[in-house]
């Protein structure tokens, strides 16, 4: 049954080849290795305190082909004892993703685009959990009319399918169909807004069976809904090697409702967020929540040679929490780390 649904979904990146683009001419591999290391404070009177190192490779093997590997990795800055409004600080996630592009639909303006991700996500408790995501996606970006305010990068419609399932724990596996659009736009004076909606529904067995007030349920539906707004500024150059820079990224992330009122984070969602490690746990029943949040950076880079920079930054992220069944409470989380990515 595994090795069948592998079959198909490997099936996205052969089927309609012949749609594809060919590029001519000299071609060379290229990619990006990179290593980051992020620690997180305590969010408010919430103990979060947390240190992430990221680990990547980013890797165009040819003009159509790229992987993308990357494994993140949480060390607890305490100990966990089980109380209200505390994370637990193991985790191990490592994630590899293959993306294929067949360039235009015809002589059509239609970019098609298709990728395949397994990821697994295992908590250092005896769970284990893999996922395995297929979407594909048409972007129509071209066909949208560009002015000096606004420019789309991005207007996809992209169907998508999780398959998921326990290697150690409980058992069970849960199914997930869904659809998306995914835009980005490109704004002035350096903004530019990402708004991205999914709708899906999910079937589970066993384990993967979401608990609600006084029910389980072997079948949920969902709608989310991210909307970001980032900017980007050069504040110093010192050199040509160094330099100083503002980010910013803040808005929805994400908004989720569901037609059932269980406790719930579906991995589409988690997936699509910004934020990869927030203070906010969804350990109530709901059939809607959200998250606001607001995350200035700033980053001092250093560029070596050609190929290898050094980046420090401090950022703080201002979030409402969610824990148990309330939502609200505003509060600051420092963050602070070093990056260190090399060019080839």
């Amino acid at each position: 049954m595994k090795l069948k649904l592998l079959f198909i979904l490997l099936s996205l990146f052969v089927f309609g080849q012949s749609f594809a683009k060919e590029v001519n001419g000299d071609f060379k591999p290229n990619g990006t290795l990179g290593f980051s290391q992020t620690v997180y404070g305590n969010a408010g009177g919430y103990q979060t305190e947390i240190s992430h190192p990221s680990l990547w490779l980013n890797y165009n093997f040819s003009p159509t082909w790229n992987l993308d590997l990357q494994w993140d990795r949480t060390w607890g800055l305490f100990d966990y004892t089980g109380a209200p409004n505390q994370q637990y600080g193991y985790y191990s996630q490592p994630t590899g993703t293959i993306t294929y592009d067949y360039g235009n639909l015809g002589d059509s303006k239609i970019n098609w685009s298709s990728s395949l991700m397994f990821e697994n996500q295992d908590n250092m408790l005896g769970l284990s959990t893999n996922y395995i995501y297929a979407q594909t996606a048409f972007d129509f970006s071209q066909y949208l009319p560009k002015t000096d305010m606004i420019k789309a990068s991005q207007f996809a419609v992209s169907p998508q399918y999780v398959y998921s399932w326990n290697s150690t724990g409980p058992g069970g596996q849960a199914n997930t169909a869904g659809l998306a659009l995914l835009t980005e736009w490109e704004l002035p004076a350096n903004f530019s807004l990402v708004v991205n909606a999914y709708t899906f529904k999910e079937w589970y067995t066993g384990a993967f069976q979401i608990s609600g007030a006084d029910q389980i349920y072997s079948n949920a539906q969902y709608f989310v809904a991210l909307a970001w707004l980032k900017y980007n500024k050069t504040l110093l150059k010192f050199d040509e090697n160094t330099s100083l820079g503002f980010n910013f990224i803040g808005g929805l992330d994400p908004y989720m409702s569901s037609n059932r009122n269980a406790s719930w984070e579906p991995f589409i969602a988690s997936n699509a967020q910004y934020e990869w490690l927030g203070p906010t746990v969804q350990s109530s029943y709901y059939k809607n929540t959200y998250i606001l949040f607001a995350l200035p950076q700033l980053k001092l880079s250093y560029k070596i040679d050609e190929k290898v920079t050094v980046d420090l930054f401090l950022q703080v992220k201002y979030s409402n929490q969610v824990w148990g069944a309330s939502e609200g409470g505003f509060s600051f989380m420092p963050q602070g780390g070093v990056s260190v990515t090399y060019n080839f």
